[in-house]
């Protein structure tokens, strides 16, 4: 889970700035997301550094269940994101608060549509959303191994702050 502080993962920071609203293709999570998203981060998780934060299908439902019912801040759906660039969902941004702080709990990609920039636009779109709430920063927890994900994150202007 990107959510979580825990030692094998570093927390990190950007400053909101402005930046334009989601392109098409992106659209606010809804709840009936739910079981297409829990299968989703499954395998965007599978062989990577997370896998085992999440532990297979039902435990990928569970955390985003978790999410929702608040276990990691209080769930932001207005700046939560799905992209849906084929009409079904391939990739998610989940966000709550934390520590009265906006946190990007959970980004995800199914595997077949990586590589493509969803992960960043999804970034953006949380981005844009939290900026018109009123909201200075973003914060993230990610997994050190997590090679991809930190390099994705410092191209978006995220520090590490511990």
């Amino acid at each position: 889970m990107d959510g979580g502080f825990a030692p094998v993962r570093s927390g990190w920071r950007a400053p909101l700035r402005p930046v334009p609203p989601p392109p098409a293709g992106f659209r606010r999570f809804a709840a009936a997301d739910l079981p297409v998203l829990g299968a989703l981060m499954w395998d965007a998780y599978r062989g990577t550094p997370d896998e085992d934060d999440v532990g297979g299908p039902d435990g990928a439902l569970r955390e985003l269940r978790l999410t929702l019912a608040g276990e990691y801040g209080p769930f932001l759906p207005d700046a939560s994101y799905v992209a849906e660039p084929d009409g079904r969902p391939v990739a998610a941004a989940l966000v709550t608060v934390y520590r009265d702080e906006p946190l990007l709990a959970f980004l995800f990609t199914a595997p077949p549509h990586t590589g493509r920039g969803l992960g960043r636009e999804l970034i953006l779109a949380v981005m844009h959303a939290l900026a018109e709430q009123g909201h200075d920063t973003l914060t993230l927890a990610v997994t050190r191994r997590n090679r991809r994900a930190r390099l994705l994150y410092h191209r978006l202007g995220f520090v590490e702050i511990h």
